[in-house]
């Protein structure tokens, strides 16, 4: 009997960064195609090559000498975005200006966007407000909200999971983290989609402009916070970024400190809702799984490792070659700009003893550490937050909620529709009512 062929080819991830549902629904088997004939592929739409091996993608990301951080969003971003926009002369003049505030911004890079010793600078005077002692004092508060949300729906027998439960979590949290009154959580929600918004997927011009305006909105209500808080500090994290110092450097700037808090909403609430959103997706769908967690929570956090590594909701980051370099086989310009997939790298056999699938929850395993939350450097700063929110939700959910299951067939669910993020933008579920 002839082994089936995969339906991909190397030349299909022009599909893939142009958005093609079926590809973004399921990448997979277009990057164990990628990995195995052409690891640095080069995407004519987006102006990059993808990095699909892990070996490939940890030189990338070890060696910021060579790959810099300075493109780490890419072309697909707000900012590559606002660079297009301005480039084209077709845009209409009250577009460009918006872009241009953009790349005004931009010229101001953060964390995410910069290499040493810039990096390591911020990063150093940020830490302070991620640290051991202020993660640990979210769990109660991040129980008690995640306890609540439940509590909304655990008597009707169905949900409709990410509105009402793995997007207010993570965006309440994060809010709380930046002094977000209640009365305005509905305004910092519209703000912190902005950014996302136009991340790996087409928008109208009107969309765009919208886009622009809400993170417009954002500066400025937050330029008015920090300035308070420079009047009567509080116990939250902006009061936290304007005291931070470290002796012989300059304490962050406004520009740096809203650049900075645009990065932690797109990291504190998106992501974290597409790895609570494909984790429940997971236990919905398989009964077992779930009944054997419940039975034995102290599985969760090692398989909440292995579901972020399985589904990473950013598949992907960007760097740009500092100088002339050979990757893997292909010879690299300056200049050239690299996506680093972490999607794919994540499954590298090579790297992954299991690598496409969820190992049983007792398995041994001599796997890499997956690339979900960046390596060296970049690694995640709030890595520590989104593990522990996705771990509650997941301990809430199981418990609070038996009987676990998708409320639709699982053909009519939808992924978003961009390559870099990935998960699913609504989550019907059902179960036993139970009351609250």
């Amino acid at each position: 009997m002839t082994a089936p062929t995969c339906p991909y080819r190397p030349a299909d991830l022009a599909r893939l960064v142009a958005g093609e549902p079926e590809l973004v629904r399921c990448p997979y088997p277009l990057y164990e195609v990628l990995r195995s004939e052409e690891p640095v592929a080069y995407a004519e739409r987006i102006g990059a090559y993808a990095v699909t091996r892990y070996a490939d993608a940890i030189e990338v990301l070890r060696d910021h000498e060579t790959y810099s951080s300075t493109m780490a969003s890419g072309p697909s971003s707000v900012t590559g975005l606002a660079q297009r926009l301005v480039d084209d002369p077709a845009t209409p003049e009250t577009l460009r200006a918006q872009a241009a505030r953009r790349l005004r911004m931009a010229q101001t890079p953060v964390l995410l966007l910069t290499d040493p010793p810039q990096h390591k600078r911020q990063r150093q005077l940020v830490s302070a407000a991620f640290s051991p002692k202020r993660i640990n004092a979210l769990e109660p508060e991040v129980r008690r909200l995640a306890t609540e949300l439940i509590d909304g729906f655990a008597a009707r027998g169905s949900v409709e999971l990410v509105s009402e439960f793995a997007l207010p979590l993570p965006m309440t949290v994060i809010a709380t983290l930046l002094g977000v009154p209640p009365q305005d959580m509905a305004d910092f929600k519209r703000w912190a989609d902005a950014f996302t918004a136009g991340v790996g997927a087409d928008r109208t011009a009107e969309e765009i402009a919208q886009m622009f305006a809400d993170i417009d909105a954002f500066y400025d209500y937050f330029t008015a916070a920090i300035e308070s808080r420079r009047a009567h500090p509080q116990d939250d994290l902006i009061t936290d970024l304007l005291s931070a110092r470290m002796d012989g450097e300059e304490p962050l700037s406004v520009d740096e400190i809203l650049l900075m808090m645009s990065q932690f909403i797109v990291g504190g609430h998106e992501t974290t809702t597409l790895m609570i959103t494909s984790a429940a997706y997971r236990f919905a769908t398989d009964p077992a799984l779930a009944d054997r967690v419940r039975k034995e929570p102290a599985l969760i956090p090692g398989l909440m490792e292995e579901m972020l590594r399985l589904d990473a909701p950013v598949q992907g980051m960007f760097r740009v070659t500092t100088r002339p370099t050979r990757l893997g086989e292909v010879d690299l310009p300056e200049g050239a700009l690299l996506w680093v997939v972490f999607g794919s790298a994540n499954r590298d056999p090579e790297a992954f003893p299991h690598p496409d699938e969820l190992p049983p929850p007792d398995a041994s395993s001599k796997s890499q550490p997956h690339l979900t939350f960046g390596r060296f450097e970049h690694f995640c700063l709030g890595s520590a937050v989104a593990r522990l929110e996705l771990r509650l939700a997941t301990e809430l959910l199981l418990t609070r909620l038996p009987d676990l299951a998708l409320g639709c067939d699982p053909a009519d669910l939808r992924r978003h529709g961009s390559f870099v993020l990935h998960g699913y933008p609504e989550l019907p579920l059902r179960f036993t009512p139970k009351e609250a």
